[in-house]
């Protein structure tokens, strides 16, 4: 899932959630919800491909995963 895909990926490249803040200009509390695999909370598609961009990582898997999110929403 996104959450667990981002984290690993934050932790492998060294940033700690306020350097991937800084350097994808997406707020450290939306990086800490995304992470904190809440299932009521999605995070835009933009945020998604800042912090794809941030990591310097395919950014179509990462909204992949997103739409995964979408989805499970409860309607």
């Amino acid at each position: 899932m996104l959450a667990q895909t981002l984290r690993e990926t934050r932790h492998k490249k060294g940033f700690s959630v306020g350097q991937l803040s800084k350097r994808s200009g997406v707020p450290g509390w939306v990086i800490s919800e995304i992470e904190g695999e809440r299932p009521s909370y999605v995070p835009s598609e933009g945020n998604v491909a800042l912090l794809g961009e941030a990591l310097r990582v395919p950014v179509g898997p990462l909204l992949a995963e997103r739409d995964l999110l979408v989805e499970r929403l409860p309607r």
